[in-house]
């Protein structure tokens, strides 16, 4: 199944400029696995935003079918956002990560949607403090998880304007050929073979002299800024013309290509609202599988107090001394022993 670039996700994110201000009217959750906006606005009618974690999203003309059991990240999603106004929706840094802003009467909300490695929908606040996610996710260096600030993960910073900056990233890159060397800079092996083919460069070649990298730096940006003409062609939706594959079935929208790319990979498509269709034990799985979640992110959080816990008890002594000398104004003597102050409060990350 299609895994949309960031080239592809950016076709998509300008087509959604057209639901900016448009009313939350309901979410759905058909399972783990996705999230389902629909949304409301005059002029553009009632429409599905479908967010596919790991994968994509786009406007899907149905949804799926929806157990009548909500699930819990969907329950809170309508609690916080149902019936706010979508304010932006931007793709972060041209990486495959898109936000959605909203607004409600009293509170601003920000959904990031993320679609490289397993995915995830989080819920923020509107300085970035995770507030609820689909999916617990903890790494070394990055958490998501409530009550944590929200981070990016690393990005790739190219300047695709600049040809010096390009022609280093290309020299520079560990991929044996050409092909795989531009698939790197976020676009995906068929769009870097699309570039490969409009320059004219054979994309299995290892050493592309100067002359080659330049017609690639043209050719990237040709593509980069090709306007959406979507169609389907040799079994693949694509947001323009693919010279590398020929003509195609051209469609009204990027989103209508992929609906009809993606209808054959989805099961239970909903063809009205949401009817009784769970058995008991279907009920039951669904209420166990939610528990299970949470008492995993419990366990981890408890493990996590115990540590700091453990390490305020270790050293009761150093923390009474700085909580004295934070009392007493002795900044100085904070910051000699290794301690800063910030947001006035001392910042430890021993733990």
């Amino acid at each position: 199944m299609k895994i949309l670039s960031s080239l592809e996700i950016k076709a998509i994110v300008d087509e959604l400029q057209v639901f900016v201000d448009a009313r939350v009217d309901k979410i759905y959750q058909p399972d783990n696995s996705e999230i389902i906006l629909t949304v409301h606005k005059t002029g553009v009618g009632r429409k599905h935003i479908r967010i596919v974690p790991g994968v994509g999203l786009y406007v899907a003309k149905k949804k799926r079918m929806s157990p009548n059991i909500i699930i819990n990240f969907c329950r809170f999603l309508r609690k916080r956002i149902g019936g706010n106004r979508i304010r932006k929706i931007i793709q972060k840094d041209f990486e495959r990560i898109v936000e959605i802003h909203f607004e409600g009467k009293e509170n601003k909300f920000i959904m990031v949607c993320e679609f490289f490695s397993k995915g995830n929908v989080i819920l923020c606040d509107e300085n970035f403090t995770i507030i609820s996610a689909l999916q617990v996710q903890l790494w070394k260096d990055r958490k998501i998880k409530a009550r944590v600030e929200y981070q990016y993960p690393p990005s790739r910073p190219i300047n695709f304007n600049d040809f010096e900056e390009f022609a280093l990233y290309i020299e520079k890159s560990d991929k044996k050929d050409i092909v795989r060397k531009l698939a790197t800079l976020n676009l995906g092996g068929m769009f870097a073979e699309e570039v490969c083919f409009r320059a004219n460069v054979d994309k299995n070649k290892e050493d592309a002299d100067a002359r080659d990298l330049k017609k690639l730096f043209v050719k990237l940006n040709e593509v980069l800024s090709e306007k959406i003409s979507a169609n389907i062609v040799k079994d693949e939706a694509v947001p323009f013309e693919m010279k590398s594959l020929g003509e195609g079935e051209k469609y009204e929208s990027f989103s209508e290509a992929l609906d009809v790319y993606y209808v054959p990979f989805i099961d239970d498509l909903d063809e009205g609202e949401d009817v009784e269709r769970l058995t008991k034990v279907d009920k039951q799985k669904i209420i166990l599988e939610e528990q299970g979640k949470q008492l995993v992110e419990f366990e981890k959080e408890l493990v996590e107090g115990r540590k700091i816990g453990d390490w305020i008890y270790e050293n009761y002594v150093l923390i009474q001394e700085l909580f004295d000398l934070y009392k007493e104004k002795k900044y100085k003597e904070i910051f000699e022993k290794g301690y800063v102050i910030k947001d006035q409060k001392i910042e430890i990350k021993d733990v």
